[in-house]
């Protein structure tokens, strides 16, 4: 739910475009069923392969990179004796630098066996990453932007167990540090005055409820997902900074005629203490059209609900709207100073097999607009 551009952020988007695009090259050449808009309620009668190794580039586009070219490999399995049904294990490494001259380096794992009962994630980044800052709240402007440059090496770990269908429990730890190789001069960073302008390690430790009835993790067209989790950063841990994240992520998909899909989904984050400005909430990492870095605060609420539908062969287009803004304290949420999403897209389905799209997106907010390229649905 929360997109801000920490460590597990990069780890996740850097592994999930990889695999994404890596399993495209094994399986779209057993491609024998219908797009992804076909009815969920048809059995998946292709046999997947056990195992498999790959590598391939990468291309995406956000407005936090602009252009991001790249190279992965990956190496994914299902046990000797699992159903084909289940979720592949995978092992995977990439490269990314883009057109602002940032670089993302990312080596993960993310395993299951016994049938699902059992998974565990884990990876380790590096990053140089040129980014903006243009302060904290609800009223930033572009006219307040500053750039600077954080160095970061990072550590994510989850385990997590089903313990009744569709229920699973999990912990996990996050670890980073973070310098900031350059600032603007006389900038709010450069006086040091922010939370997270001078080096920095955050370490947090928390738990995880989420019930998954999706009947596809790539492409759900029903069930939902409901998310919860919370996280203690804290200096009894090695942490510089002492603060609590709380994160709700609601999900639910609805089937329409015989291949549409109507999708919502709320958020919500709310943290206590003393974060950094880098682990603060921001608006544009969950609502599309905004610069994620544009809107940052302790406290998030939004909802979006997006609509998307087959229109020939591999091709398809989606409709979304959102609402949502951040804060510092919960009461200070006012109806008036929320933001506004809407937008469309187009998908090209890239696995039959796996129902994986390719998405282009564009993105209107208020007073920006953006255009994302990436793999999979926003949410």
């Amino acid at each position: 739910m929360k997109r801000h551009k920490n460590i597990p952020a990069i780890i996740t988007q850097i592994l999930f475009s990889a695999i994404m695009l890596l399993l495209s090259t094994e399986l779209a050449a057993n491609a024998l069923r219908p797009t992804p808009f076909a009815s969920a309620a048809k059995a998946d009668t292709v046999e997947k392969k056990r195992s498999s190794f790959a590598g391939l580039p990468i291309l995406t586009h956000s407005p936090e990179t602009k252009l991001a070219v790249g190279a992965a490999g990956s190496y994914f399995y299902r046990s000797a004796g699992s159903d084909t049904a289940n979720r592949p294990s995978t092992i995977g490494a990439s490269l990314i630098y883009t057109q602002k001259k940032q670089i993302e380096i990312g080596l993960g794992v993310d395993l299951y066996w016994k049938d699902d009962t059992y998974n565990f994630s884990g990876g380790i980044s590096y990053s140089k990453f040129p980014d903006t800052f243009y302060g904290t709240g609800n009223n930033t402007s572009e006219d307040l932007a500053e750039d600077y440059t954080p160095r970061t090496f990072g550590l994510g770990l989850s385990f997590q167990k089903t313990v009744r269908r569709s229920l699973y429990l999990g912990i996990q730890y996050q670890l980073s540090h973070e310098k900031l190789l350059e600032v603007e001069k006389n900038g709010l960073l450069a006086k040091g005055n922010i939370l997270g302008s001078a080096d920095g390690v955050v370490s947090s430790a928390g738990l995880s409820v989420n019930r998954d009835t999706r009947n596809n993790i790539f492409y759900p067209s029903s069930g939902g997902f409901y998310g919860f989790s919370v996280s203690l950063s804290s200096r009894a841990i090695g942490s510089d900074f002492d603060f609590n994240e709380y994160s709700v992520d609601l999900r639910k998909y609805i089937p329409l005629f015989s291949s549409h899909v109507l999708a919502f989904q709320g958020a919500m984050n709310m943290m206590t203490g003393d974060p950094p400005f880098q682990a603060l909430s921001q608006l544009g990492g969950v609502l599309r059209g905004y610069f994620a870095g544009l809107y940052r605060d302790k406290n998030l609420l939004a909802g979006q609900v997006e609509y998307r539908m087959p229109v020939w062969w591999r091709f398809g287009l989606a409709a979304f709207a959102g609402y949502g803004d951040v804060a510092d304290k919960v009461s200070h949420f006012e109806r008036k100073s929320f933001k506004y999403s809407v937008g469309w897209g187009i998908r090209y389905l890239l696995i039959r097999d796996e129902k994986i799209n390719l998405r282009l997106d564009f993105g209107y907010g208020k007073g920006s607009s953006e255009f994302y390229i990436n793999i999979s649905e926003a949410f």
